[in-house]
C-alpha cells in the first residue's frame, strides 16, 4: 500500500470469518474452473443487488422513495467500481448493515445481521450505538447478544486459537492518514511530523466520540435509524483522518436520503474521482479528491441541519 510518505505492507486485518469467505470463493472458482478474482467480484456484485432491494424498501418505508433517487443509487459508480473492479468486502459488509436496519423491528434477526456485518469488517462498530440506543432496553439485550453469538460462531475456530492476536490486528487497524480531506491538507502543510501523527490519532477518537454522542441525540428525537446511519457515515467520511478508496462505497446506499440533487453531486464527484484514480492517472486525481470531499461536506451539512431541526411528529 502506497501512503503519502512511502510504501507500507499491510498485515491481514479482517475478522476471521473473511478467511472462511475466501475459502468459499476459492472452492467455487475451482469447481467452476473460473478465475478467483472473477468469482469474488461476481459474488460481491450479487450482494449489491440485494442492497438495491433493501435500499428500495428502506426508502419506501421512510417515505423518501422517488424513482429518480432510486435510479441514482442503482447507477452509483463507486459501488460498481469497488465491487466490479477493485474487489473488496466493503459492499458485502454494507449489505448486512442495511439488512440490520431493515430488520430493526425484529431485534434478534437484526442482531444476527449486524454481527455478520461486523464479521466482515469491524467498521459497523462505529454505528453500533445507533442501533443500541434506538431499541428499547429489553430489546437491546437480544440485539447485542445475537450480534455477539453470531460473531463468535463465524470466527471459529480462529477466535478460540488466538483471541488476543485477532483483537489486536482487527481493532488496532489504523488505516492511512494524510490521503483524504483535512488530514491531506495537514500533511501537505507539516508533513509526517510528530504533530501530524498526534493530531490525526487524537482526532480519530474525538470523531468516534462525536458520532456516538450524535447517535444518542438523534435517538432522543426519534429519528429513523436509516437517517441516523446516513448522518453517522457522512460525518465519519467528512472528518476521518484516515481513508481508503473502498470506504467511499459506505456512503452510496445512504446519499439518496439527502435528496436527488445532493446525492447526484456526491455520486458524480466520487465516481469521477475513483475513475481517474483507478483508470487514468492517480497523480491527476488530487483536485477531484478535494471536489469529492467538498461534496461529502455539503451533504453532511445538509444532513446535520435536518437532524437538528427534526421533530418527533415527522413521519
Amino acid at each position: 500500500m502506497v501512503e503519502p510518505w512511502g510504501t507500507r505492507v499491510t498485515p491481514f486485518n479482517h475478522p476471521p470469518f473473511v478467511i472462511h469467505f475466501l475459502r468459499i470463493v476459492g472452492g467455487i472458482s475451482a469447481a467452476l474452473k473460473l478465475d478467483f478474482g472473477f468469482v469474488f467480484r461476481a459474488l460481491t456484485s450479487c450482494f449489491d443487488l440485494g442492497s438495491a432491494v433493501l435500499v428500495y424498501k428502506l426508502l419506501t418505508r421512510s417515505g423518501l422513495f422517488t424513482p429518480v433517487r432510486f435510479l441514482l443509487y442503482l447507477l452509483a459508480p463507486v459501488t460498481i467500481i469497488i465491487s466490479g473492479f477493485h474487489g473488496q468486502t466493503d459492499t458485502l459488509m454494507i449489505f448486512f448493515v442495511l439488512l440490520a436496519v431493515f430488520l430493526i423491528d425484529r431485534p434478534l434477526l437484526a442482531g444476527l445481521a449486524f454481527g455478520t456485518a461486523l464479521s466482515i469488517k469491524i467498521v459497523p462498530l462505529i454505528v453500533a450505538v445507533a442501533f443500541i440506543f434506538y431499541l428499547p432496553k429489553a430489546q437491546r439485550i437480544r440485539f447485542v447478544a445475537a450480534a455477539i453469538v453470531i460473531g463468535c460462531l463465524l470466527a471459529l475456530p480462529y477466535i478460540a486459537q488466538a483471541p488476543t492476536m485477532i483483537a489486536k490486528q482487527v481493532l488496532g487497524y489504523g488505516s492511512f492518514p494524510g490521503r483524504w480531506g483535512w488530514s491531506r491538507l495537514l500533511f501537505a502543510w507539516i508533513g509526517p511530523s510528530n504533530l501530524f501523527w498526534s493530531t490525526t490519532r487524537i482526532s480519530a477518537y474525538l470523531l468516534l466520540a462525536y458520532i456516538w454522542y450524535l447517535s444518542f441525540k438523534m435517538n432522543r428525537k426519534g429519528i429513523p435509524i436509516y437517517t441516523q446511519l446516513t448522518a453517522a457515515f457522512f460525518v465519519l467520511m467528512s472528518f476521518t483522518p484516515s481513508w481508503g478508496t473502498n470506504y467511499m462505497s459506505w456512503l452510496d446506499p445512504f446519499a439518496v436520503t439527502a435528496g436527488a440533487l445532493p446525492a447526484l453531486a456526491y455520486y458524480l464527484t466520487s465516481g469521477a474521482f475513483l475513475a481517474v484514480l483507478y483508470f487514468v492517472n492517480p497523480d491527476e486525481s488530487t483536485r477531484l479528491s478535494g471536489l469529492c470531499w467538498l461534496a461529502v461536506l455539503l451533504l453532511t451539512w445538509k444532513l446535520l441541519r435536518h437532524v437538528s431541526t427534526y421533530k418527533n411528529s415527522e413521519p
